[in-house]
């Protein structure tokens, strides 16, 4: 017997001379009066099963039967038949030669419109049989590797589903029965994909064992794919063939996924994780691990490079052209008016924030992004109070309020959001009280960072991040201003798309920012103007603590100042259509919707505003005392133009650099304008400044461009007051 082929006929892979004397001859079908079937096999001993093959008569054919070896299970078949003309007939553990018969003929005939299911093996034909009453189940004997030398034509017409194991071997075995069931005439034919989660080699009989209902397996046929036309790559060499199968094959596994994209066109999928719903790009390191997972899952193989590449570019177009359209979301999102912040915890909850209150959620409907820097949250706890804060930030009295408004802020899913700055000298706890805060609303890898090369850096930073820190500043560059002020109050930033020439990668939205440093870091106008300030106290000698007790208490209150932060923006969801506010700043709706929540957080009506117009008075007046040329502009035009003056930028310059009010130190700097272009961007900057101390400033375009500047009316002298009244 071939060793390779237990079914193999008498003499096959021997010499040709060897052969011909001894080829087996089966009689099918076995006659009525053949003696009965040994019941044991000479080497193997008694079957542990036995299968009985019939033709579409019923008559009897052979059988086949299964033996436990000490190599594992070995199946042989039994017939009825000669190894010569002239031999007596016998019963031999031969195969039949030419085709084999299928296993199920006779149900097969008894049942013409009945569709066809094909299993991988008899025993799971017999366990599908129980399981689909209204199929007729069949296979072929010696299972996944000898489909070929099977008789198929007995499915001409008919509608046939493959039920393949779960493994590799089951997957090959699934392809070429599709391709010979197609080529014997049989339409439609389609292939089960295993169920998620279930074991290598799983088969309709682990279905039976473990409780399966008629229900689920119907539900299983039904969800079946579509044989790939042809049934298999045919003539195709192997290499070819397989890239091709593997591709249509993990495609057809993501029938559970959703495939969607956002307004760039940027491709993403939903798809199932144990008991929750991920979403993630189409080309992260994430959908890439899972999709290679389920494909080895269902086939028991790996899935090669170019087939995974090939799939993920279908899904790419299925999600850009088919797909809805969805904003994904960095850590908080909203909903139909609800605010979910995610707490980026195993299970993939977050905590929904209403009109009434908070509560912890397993699925947020929106469309969640999970960075990799992103870090889980400790679930918040309801009751606490936020005044507890206040233990861990040496912060003065009368700017409390102007963290805590940053906090809420950080809460909502769009801006503008005010930059948050940190001032304070060496030792008052700057990078701490940052990292707190941080980790209190937005955990992640690195808390606070070193501030990034570019505008590309910091947008990738942006990107995957809600919240921004940069720590321990000497001064913020002009590019840099310039672009947190566009990421605070909203901007859009555009790339060249790595690897083209013309894509561009684009990102469109606002981001919470915090800097610290020892300097005064808003000395630039439009900086200045989105900016909350906060000086920090040194701390004492004395009152410092070891920080691994200062982290452990921490952590302790993190879930009651997180649950107090989310009922004070509950309170902000209910408030805000009836809060006015007196005046409106730059930061208006900042100010708006922390004014929102004060009943939320316990303070009085109408405070924060007035903390936050004095912080933005104190910030206006260093950013003025910081700028060379607005207080050199200051200086000028009050002692020699106290009624006004009107020149053109290459005029004020002149004035400014001959004035004996601007010293030489003061003209050296960098800073310091040496062109009539340069001094007109810096008055632009500078205007705010300038109107923040009373000054009049405007610029005219006919004819000439000029400048106009008017400063204050000086105050009045007691003698001038003295004579008003008598007047």
């Amino acid at each position: 017997m071939n060793d390779n082929d237990a079914f193999a006929p008498l003499g096959e892979g021997q010499s040709s001379s060897r052969r011909s004397r001894s080829e087996w001859h089966s009689i099918v079908p076995v006659p009525d009066d053949a003696p009965r079937p040994p019941a044991s096999h000479s080497r193997f001993g008694k079957p542990a099963g036995t299968w009985t093959y019939r033709d579409e008569a019923g008559r009897l054919l052979g059988f086949v039967r299964r033996f436990n070896t000490a190599d594992g299970k070995q199946f042989l078949p039994l017939t009825f038949g000669r190894v010569t003309e002239d031999a007596k007939p016998e019963w031999k553990f031969k195969s039949w030669p030419g085709k084999r018969p299928l296993y199920g003929l006779d149900r097969l005939a008894e049942r013409l419109q009945a569709p066809v299911l094909v299993t991988e093996g008899e025993k799971a034909a017999d366990a599908a049989a129980q399981l689909l009453l209204d199929m007729v189940v069949v296979t072929s004997p010696n299972g996944s590797k000898s489909a070929s030398k099977a008789d198929w034509s007995t499915l001409r017409g008919r509608a046939v589903t493959i039920w393949p194991d779960s493994d590799a071997a089951g997957l090959q075995y699934a392809e070429d029965v599709a391709k010979l069931a197609r080529a014997a005439g049989a339409e439609p034919i389609t292939i089960i994909s295993p169920p998620p989660g279930v074991v290598t080699g799983w088969d309709a009989d682990d279905a039976l064992t473990a409780g399966w209902t008629s229900a689920q397996a119907a539900q299983l046929v039904a969800d079946a794919r579509l044989a790939p036309n042809g049934g298999g790559a045919g003539d195709a060499g192997d290499s070819g063939r397989r890239r091709s199968t593997q591709r249509d094959v993990v495609i057809d596994l993501t029938d559970c996924c959703e495939f969607w994209h956002d307004a760039n066109r940027l491709a993403y999928a939903t798809f199932p994780v144990n008991s929750h719903q991920e979403n993630w790009p189409l080309k992260s390191r994430e959908f890439r691990m899972w999709l290679s997972g389920r494909y080895y899952q269902a086939t028991g193989r790996a899935i090669g490079g170019q087939s995974l590449e090939d799939a993920i570019r279908i899904l790419e177009a299925r999600a850009v052209h088919d797909g809805r359209q969805y904003k994904p979301f960095t850590r908080v999102g909203e909903h139909a008016g609800k605010i979910y912040l995610d707490l980026c915890d195993a299970r993939w909850r977050s905590v929904e924030i209403n009109r009434s209150d908070w509560r912890t959620v397993v699925a947020a409907p929106v469309k969640f992004m999970r960075p990799a820097s992103l870090r889980p949250m400790q679930e918040p706890e309801a009751g606490g109070m936020i005044e507890e804060l206040r233990s861990y930030l040496n912060v003065p009295e009368d700017q409390w309020m102007l963290i805590v408004g940053w906090l809420v802020a950080t809460l909502r899913p769009k801006g503008p959001y005010p930059i948050l700055v940190l001032n304070g000298e060496q030792g008052s706890g700057k990078s701490m009280a940052s990292r707190m805060l941080r980790e209190l609303v937005d955990p992640s890898a690195a808390a606070i960072r070193s501030v990034p090369k570019d505008d590309h850096n910091l947008i990738v930073s942006a990107s995957n991040s809600h919240i921004l820190g940069f720590d321990n500043l000497s001064n913020v560059p002009p590019w840099l201003a310039d672009a947190l002020c566009r990421l605070s109050t909203g901007g859009g930033y555009a790339t060249r798309t790595l690897h083209t020439d013309r894509d561009e990668t684009i990102f469109e939205g606002q981001r919470p920012i915090m800097l610290n440093g020892i300097p005064l870091l808003t000395d630039r106008a439009d900086l200045a103007d989105r900016a909350l300030t906060v000086h920090l106290r040194a701390i004492p000698e004395g009152e410092r603590q070891p920080e691994d007790e200062i982290w452990a208490n921490f952590a302790r209150a993190r879930p009651r100042l997180l649950g107090a932060l989310l009922s004070a923006m509950s309170a902000a969801l209910r408030n805000l259509p009836q809060t006015k506010l007196e005046r409106s700043g730059r930061m208006a709706d900042f100010e708006k919707l922390v004014t929102a929540a004060e009943s939320g957080l316990g303070w009085d009506a109408g405070s924060f505003q007035k903390v936050v117009r004095a912080n933005r008075e104190e910030i206006t007046e260093s950013a003025y005392e910081a700028d060379s040329v607005a207080v050199a502009i200051g200086k000028v035009v009050r002692r020699d133009f106290p009624d006004g003056l009107t020149c053109t930028a290459t005029e004020l310059l002149t004035r400014l650099n001959a004035s004996d009010l601007v010293s030489d130190g003061v003209r050296k700097q960098r800073s310091w304008p040496t062109t009539a272009q340069g001094l007109g961007n810096r008055i632009d900057r500078i205007s705010p400044l300038l109107k923040s101390r009373g000054f009049k400033v405007e610029r005219r375009h006919s004819g000439s461009r000029t400048i106009t500047i008017v400063p204050p009316p000086e105050p009045a002298t007691n003698e001038e007051e003295e004579s008003d009244v008598e007047r």
